[in-house]
């Protein structure tokens, strides 16, 4: 079986879970939904606004606000092995993975 990943991109209450969620209800074999906020959420509590984690500054493009996430060592490790988790499932259903 080929494996099928499904990136879903997109701000905050777009409404990705809702149409992995709707995938997986119409989808004849294995559908997982995996969140990118799962990773993240395993990082201890200090990582979460921190230089070594990821840090989030709001900014203003064209006189609107915008979050830049940037991510530290610890927080591009925590990336890397997501990748690395996902490209692992893959080879045994298909998956979507939800961004924020």
């Amino acid at each position: 079986m080929t494996a099928k990943i499904v990136l879903l991109n997109g701000v905050g209450s777009a409404g990705k879970s809702s149409i992995a969620r709707a995938l997986q209800t119409i989808t004849a074999e294995p559908f997982l939904h995996v969140q990118m906020d799962a990773f993240i959420d395993m990082l201890p509590p200090a990582l979460q606004d921190h230089a070594d984690g990821f840090s989030f500054e709001t900014v203003l493009e064209d006189g609107k606000p915008s979050v830049v996430i940037r991510s530290g060592p610890i927080g591009a490790r925590t990336m890397r092995g997501m990748r690395h988790a996902i490209a692992a499932m893959a080879g045994k259903a298909t998956i979507s993975l939800s961004t924020t």
